[in-house]
């Protein structure tokens, strides 16, 4: 078994990582007040952002496959904002559905 399979195994896609991760590093570009931890944390959650919800987003706004590793980018650059907003969509369709 090889890294990129070991990390496949426990669903990590490098590439999209990467992609999440170049995101969120531009993002940091922007930042100016962060510890050193808070960056690598924040290219860490870029990254794990872009790996389990650029499948999700871009089934769902219906991307092409061809696309995924731009919309990974972007989801590493929205990184927690966009986690935020779908929870907030999913909760309220959750919601609505409970009332019906």
């Amino acid at each position: 078994m090889t890294v990129l399979d070991a990390f496949k195994y426990i669903g990590i896609e490098v590439p999209v990582f990467i992609a999440g991760s170049s995101g969120a590093i531009v993002f940091l570009t922007k930042s100016t007040k962060m510890t050193r931890a808070q960056y690598y944390t924040t290219i860490l959650a870029g990254g794990l952002s872009a790996n389990y919800l650029t499948p999700l987003v871009g089934n769902w706004i219906g991307f092409e496959q061809k696309v995924f590793y731009g919309l990974a980018f972007l989801v590493g650059f929205g990184g927690m904002k966009l986690v935020g907003a779908i929870f907030e969509i999913f909760f309220n369709k959750v919601k609505s559905n409970e009332s019906r």
